[in-house]
């Protein structure tokens, strides 16, 4: 817009349009430390050149530094990538990146959280159903993936037609709920669902259980009329 306000940032030599927020300079930093380096291509694109990344964090003060340091420290000790594989909680293996194993004693976690859910839809009056794992891809046209997510899908070739498994479970829904005419009395209509879902995220975004390629997710939907809808 011709009234917008453009910020420039400025570092030596170089000048970058940036939103900020802005120091007015380093002065006001006093204690400061590099957290990490990695890999980035330029707009994910894997074709082009790779970047270095640096993240670095900075303080108003050494000692809020070394309490930050210390904070992160305690927090690496309880990190799930080294308590799950330590306890024989979880696993994962170059021949699935990405994908959790969960182990007996993991296993047993994991059900009893699926049984505290389940008491959940119970009491919020949801119904569990269970959806495909795989669709074609005319219904992730329909829902929109095909066009904004497909780079994130995996895709597959059945019969001379593609198909994708599902990255989310709303257009199944969808499916269900679009299966035969509906009632205004069926309303509110709550499926919850959880869907085995995979995405194709890039290897080096893959971070234990927190960016992975396959997972299931606790996840429900609510069809209802406009008046039943709450602020």
């Amino acid at each position: 817009p011709e009234d917008a306000t453009i910020s420039c940032y400025r570092c030596g030599p170089m000048v970058d349009l940036c939103s900020g927020p802005h120091l007015p300079n380093t002065g006001y930093l006093k204690a400061a430390a590099v957290t990490q380096a990695s890999r980035s291509h330029w707009r994910a694109d894997v074709t082009k050149d790779a970047l270095t990344r640096v993240y670095a964090i900075t303080f108003p003060s050494k000692d809020e530094l070394k309490d930050y340091e210390h904070r992160i420290a305690e927090a690496k000790k309880r990190d799930h990538r080294v308590v799950g594989p330590a306890q024989e909680l979880i696993m994962f293996h170059g021949l699935s990146p990405g994908c959790a194993f969960w182990l007996p004693n993991g296993a047993r976690i994991y059900n009893t959280l699926v049984d505290y859910i389940r008491e959940l839809y119970w009491t919020h009056e949801y119904t569990e159903v269970i959806t495909p794992n795989i669709f074609n891809l005319e219904l992730w046209k329909i829902s929109g993936h095909a066009d904004h997510y497909l780079e994130n899908m995996f895709l597959t070739d059945v019969e001379r037609q593609q198909f994708g498994l599902k990255p989310m479970n709303c257009p199944s829904h969808c499916l269900m709920f679009g299966s035969r005419k509906r009632s205004y009395r069926e309303l509110p209509m709550r499926l919850a669902d959880f869907g085995v879902l995979h995405r194709n995220e890039f290897s080096g975004a893959l971070s234990g259980l927190t960016r992975v390629r396959r997972f299931q997710q606790d996840d429900g939907h609510i069809f209802c009329r406009e008046d039943q809808i709450s602020a």
